[in-house]
């Protein structure tokens, strides 16, 4: 039985970005059309502003279309970002439980690390590797005093100031 290759969270968000773009973009076309038809109304009722009352009727009825067609607009802009807040949502939820996923597996991995690191160093017998120290010191003293030059030197240097 083959593993599923699972996306990784970076490409799941790449995806997720991608897809609303495609979503934004459509509530972009919806409220450019809801501007351009409350501009029509605008204009329309500048246009009745100086004319006649007999006109002035049929000015108001073409606001009102206009005003119906922005109406339309809106609701259609309002149920296209509902959907995309639906989408989003599902698709956060599911990255949510993949992060935790992997989350968990790092956690028991770390675990397992954890426990055979402390295994290892339990065994160590720090007496015996203290005397086979000072063996390696009596029979070579020129170059523990090296060793320990070169160790002070280092440590020094790793943790004095920093301007």
């Amino acid at each position: 039985m083959t593993k599923k290759q699972q996306p990784t969270v970076d490409a799941a968000i790449d995806q997720v970005a991608a897809e609303q773009d495609g979503g934004m973009s459509a509530v972009k076309e919806a409220l450019g059309k809801a501007q351009k038809a409350l501009e029509g109304a605008g204009g329309t009722m500048q246009d009745a502003y100086g004319k006649a009352v007999a006109r002035s009727h049929e000015a108001a009825e073409r606001t009102r279309i206009h005003l119906e067609d922005a109406k339309r607009h809106m609701a259609e802009a309002r149920a296209k970002m509902s959907t995309m807040a639906t989408k989003t949502r599902e698709q956060a939820e599911v990255l949510y439980e993949k992060t935790k996923i992997q989350y968990e597996q790092a956690a028991e991995k770390s675990r397992e690390i954890y426990s055979r690191v402390r295994d290892r160093v339990a065994e160590i017998d720090f007496k015996e590797k203290g005397d086979q120290v000072l063996d390696y010191i009596r029979t070579n003293p020129g170059k523990a005093v090296l060793i320990a030059l070169a160790s002070g030197f280092l440590v020094g240097y790793i943790t004095r100031p920093r301007d």
